[in-house]
């Protein structure tokens, strides 16, 4: 569990497989996105565009509406070890179509036509990307590999990049591990498609990346099967070379991991100590915590289950009073 003693500070792990990882495949049509994507270990596809029309066999969700992809965020985040027992691999094809359902979405929660115009004319720019940002940061950290599969597009520079909305774009790209932009190899003699390769790093032509120092940066032959191999033989030479030990993910999780009180195991302990201090004379000094934190004449007490990320901070506050 991650230790906010900045003297005694959590050290980093790296874990191994694809589990947890976030992966954002894009590049032109028919280069193999939707096919490969939908091979990897345990999938569920859930699809903002017809991606499946010539796909047989694969597990999917019919998104049609935002609504529809909240609902199954819902069920596959609410219990997720029961979930991954089912899926390990979850595919969201296309960012652009996502964020055009998201929109939609939040036109509809405030009455109308178009973002630019609601908030009386400054538009619901913050509203959108807070939808956005909470249902993609409710998947992430979970266990699941993340796939996000997006078109390409031209810049004004010339340089091909995922196309979307930057507030959608952003998110999914900053928590992205490893952004793969594949490429077209064409026919072959008897006029068969050739399987595209797929690239991992930036060049002045594309944007791609990865977080893995020693990943191999292209991937001749763009397969799901030498994507996981890629991802594996990169972190098993980061362990030769740097000599660690990566860990599962639940392993590495639990590194990061805040501590946590419900409500009540929070209320419980503020009121012991807040019990403590008043019989110290210190109630004064109770109220000023109270005050600084929940604003003018509220009280502790009126805390409500939306106020835990506040009341840590009280608890933590009432501790060092005692401690003085």
């Amino acid at each position: 569990m991650a230790n906010l003693d900045i003297f005694a500070p959590s050290i980093s792990v790296v874990a191994r497989g694809l589990d947890g990882k976030v992966v954002t495949i894009y590049g032109s049509n028919n280069l193999g996105k939707t096919k490969q994507s939908t091979r990897m270990k345990k999938p569920l596809y859930l699809p903002f565009e017809r991606g499946l029309n010539a796909i047989a066999g694969v597990p999917f969700m019919a998104i049609n509406t935002w609504s529809d992809f909240k609902k199954v965020n819902k069920q596959l985040t609410k219990n997720p070890e029961k979930a991954k027992e089912v899926y390990q691999t979850i595919i969201i094809d296309e960012v652009d179509a996502f964020a055009k359902y998201a929109t939609r979405y939040v036109c509809s929660q405030y009455g109308v036509e178009r973002i630019k115009d609601g908030n009386e004319g400054f538009g619901l720019w913050k509203e959108y990307e807070t939808e956005i940002f909470e249902e993609i940061n409710k998947l992430l950290g979970v266990g699941f590999t993340i796939i996000f599969i997006a078109h390409a597009e031209t810049d004004k520079n010339g340089k091909v990049r995922p196309k979307g909305d930057k507030r959608v774009l952003s998110p999914v790209i900053d928590n992205s591990d490893i952004v793969v932009y594949l490429e077209s190899n064409g026919i072959d003699e008897d006029r068969q498609v050739i399987k595209s390769s797929a690239w991992l790093a930036e060049t002045d032509e594309f944007f791609a990346r990865s977080r893995f120092d020693y990943i191999d940066t292209y991937i001749e032959e763009f397969t799901a099967e030498n994507l996981e191999k890629t991802v594996i033989e990169a972190i098993e030479r980061q362990e030769k070379a740097e000599g660690i030990t990566a860990v599962t993910f639940e392993q590495q999780k639990e590194v990061y991991k805040s501590e946590e009180f419900t409500y009540e195991e929070l209320m419980a302990q503020i009121k012991e100590l807040g019990g403590k201090l008043a019989k110290q004379d210190r109630l004064e000094e109770v109220t000023e915590v109270a005050e600084k934190n929940l604003g003018k004449g509220k009280k502790i007490t009126e805390c409500t289950k939306n106020q835990v990320e506040v009341m840590s901070v009280i608890l933590d506050e009432l501790k060092d009073l005692l401690a003085e």
